[in-house]
């Protein structure tokens, strides 16, 4: 089973908000709004016993987990209760609230840095 973190940011060019998410302490993947809300409606959907793939990244319901792909490669297993508090945190980050997440929880940030 995969673990997580996720972290939101301000991209370096434009407005709006990256996603950063790392699967299992690897390099990280770098998402942006529209494929963090992708990401986060095709857990939902799988969750939901539907299959979705929509551009880059799927999510498929095999059995007792959810697998997750970004451009066909496979990034992450998850159980049906860790696919869901990843849906859970891409929501709160997509929303403004929190900057960072990991499979465990939120992560305090000492500054309490807001992302727009």
């Amino acid at each position: 089973m995969s673990s997580w973190v996720l972290g939101a940011r301000k991209p370096l060019e434009g407005n709006g908000i990256e996603i950063d998410l790392a699967i299992d302490g690897g390099d990280p993947l770098t998402l942006d709004a529209v494929e963090a809300e992708i990401l986060e409606t095709g857990l939902g959907k799988t969750l939901a016993g539907i299959d979705n793939a929509s551009g880059r990244i799927s999510c498929v319901n095999a059995a007792t987990q959810i697998i997750v792909a970004i451009d066909k490669i496979t990034v992450a297993s998850l159980r049906y209760e860790k696919a869901e508090l990843l849906r859970n945190h891409l929501k709160e980050l997509l929303a403004g609230r929190g900057t960072e997440f990991t499979d465990s929880g939120a992560v305090e940030d000492p500054l309490g840095t807001p992302v727009p």
